[in-house]
């Protein structure tokens, strides 16, 4: 009974955790690529759009469908409130991945609602250590691009382990060969971490037995054919000409090695991830045996230094910078994994040497619990989620968005050539969205007009006093 009560209290804590991430959904606003992407979706051939894109900008295959195809070409009435849902259904489908992966180990974690449980903690770790957590679910071209691949990720891993099993492989192999292609054409990061991980995975075979099974280099070579398309595609060249300074060894490896120890230490010392650590020690301690993935922690170690390595470099390298925060989003949630697996290994290893009792007792381990799950509320990323919740900000900001759009629509129905929106004094902490600017030729206010107006026409942000009499703001 006190098993099952515990058990439903972790429960209905991380349903609250979770309502927070789904109430400020309904608060996020599209902004920048968004609206242009949806605009040459509606004023174009998106097949064409696709190609294009392909020749002259990147070659990612399946985010820029899910771009080109987002949920704003339906038209604001309908796509607003569809967009607002894509945040929710990542969550979901994130959460859903993790207890796919989670089941391919059914020793692990035998109980399916104690692996629902611990897939929606860690979906929660995930976004509470993310540096930017708008871009990171809220905002769907960052989403979709990223976010994406991350689950897409988890299904690939747990089909691959599956399919290494004795059951059934029949649908293993399609799902595993379905989300390596699309994780492979969301984003450059992970099309990199499947060929660098799909290449170790049969060098291990290699070194460990001298041969490797063929399923391993059949994916293998699709990784290795889908990184190429994606590498080759001419819009690479095109977009590399807007950055002096790529291709730099020196400052990729520099300042990439230095993001990649900053964003560890940040990460590692953040009291909710030492939490999760602790927490996940302490199960490999206590356990009598988990499975032979977990008994050695230093593959973990370095699949999570190659996760953040990739995350770092690969900016670096093609651009020059570490630019916006979208790829630590992403390889956080391997590193985050990787870092749970070491520190499951490492409890295992424990088991044989003495440590203090206190570190394993019940006390301790509620402790840690509770510790994480205030963590989850009030601090980092979850601060802000929670005051901009608590505060009403949230809905001020969505009451001020309709009034933006509102201003927008109706000059541009009336025909003008200019229009004049409100600026929102507080930016949502949480999501970060960038506001238009007094300055129309500025990015977020060229992609806001260009979504309801077109080329011609212009978005000017000013101050509420000094719109027109009765205008909405």
């Amino acid at each position: 009974m006190v098993h099952r009560s515990i058990r439903w209290s972790i429960g209905a804590v991380l349903l609250l955790l979770i309502a927070r991430h789904v109430l400020l959904a309904f608060a996020c606003a599209p902004y920048g690529d968004d609206w242009g992407y949806a605009a040459m979706g509606m004023r174009s051939d998106p097949l064409e759009r696709l190609v294009h894109e392909h020749h002259t900008w990147n070659g990612r295959y399946f985010s820029n469908a899910l771009v080109l195809f987002g949920p704003l070409t339906l038209g604001l009435g309908i796509g607003l409130p569809l967009y607002r849902a894509v945040p929710v259904v990542l969550l979901v489908l994130a959460t859903a991945a993790m207890a796919w992966l989670l089941a391919a180990w059914p020793k692990l974690i035998p109980r399916r609602s104690d692996r629902w449980a611990f897939a929606a903690a860690f979906t929660l770790l995930h976004l509470h250590a993310m540096p930017h957590l708008g871009e990171g679910l809220y905002w769907y071209t960052g989403a979709v691009t990223y976010h994406g691949a991350w689950l897409l990720l988890l299904v690939h891993a747990g089909a691959l382990i599956r399919m290494e099993g004795a059951g059934p492989r029949r649908l293993q192999v399609p799902i595993a060969i379905g989300s390596l292609v699309a994780a492979a054409g969301c984003n450059e990061t992970a099309m990199v971490l499947l060929v660098c991980g799909h290449a170790g995975w049969t060098l291990a075979d290699l070194v460990n037995t001298r041969t490797a099974p063929f399923r391993r280099w059949g994916m293998l070579a699709m990784a290795v054919g889908c990184g190429l398309f994606v590498t080759l595609a001419p819009g690479n060249a095109v977009r590399s000409m807007h950055f002096d300074h790529r291709h730099d060894v020196l400052l990729t490896l520099g300042m990439g090695g230095v993001q990649a120890a900053r964003f560890a230490l940040t990460w590692l010392s953040d009291p909710v991830v030492v939490c999760a650590l602790f927490l996940a020690w302490w199960a490999g301690r206590t356990r009598a045996t988990a499975p032979g993935a977990f008994q050695r922690p230093t593959p973990w170690l370095i699949a999570a230094a190659l996760a953040l390595g990739v995350g770092t470099l690969l900016p670096y390298w093609t651009m020059g910078m570490l630019g916006q925060h979208r790829t630590l989003n992403f390889v956080l949630g391997p590193f985050l994994l990787c870092m749970n697996g070491a520190a499951l290994a490492l409890g295992q290893r424990g088991r044989r040497q003495r440590t203090p009792a206190w570190l394993t007792s019940g006390r301790t381990t509620l402790t840690a619990l509770c510790l994480g799950s205030i963590g989850l509320l009030a601090w980092g990323n979850d601060r802000w989620v929670t005051q901009d919740l608590v505060s009403g900000d949230a809905w001020r900001f969505r009451r001020h968005t309709a009034g933006l759009h509102a201003v927008i629509a109706s000059a541009s129905r009336s025909g003008s050539a200019v229009a004049m929106v409100p600026v929102f004094p507080d930016a949502l902490r949480s999501l970060r969205i960038p506001e238009p600017t007094a300055d129309p030729d500025a990015y977020w206010n060229r992609t806001l007009a260009g979504y309801f107006g077109g080329d011609a026409f212009r978005v000017v942000a000013v101050d509420a006093t000094a719109l027109p009499p009765g205008a909405p703001h």
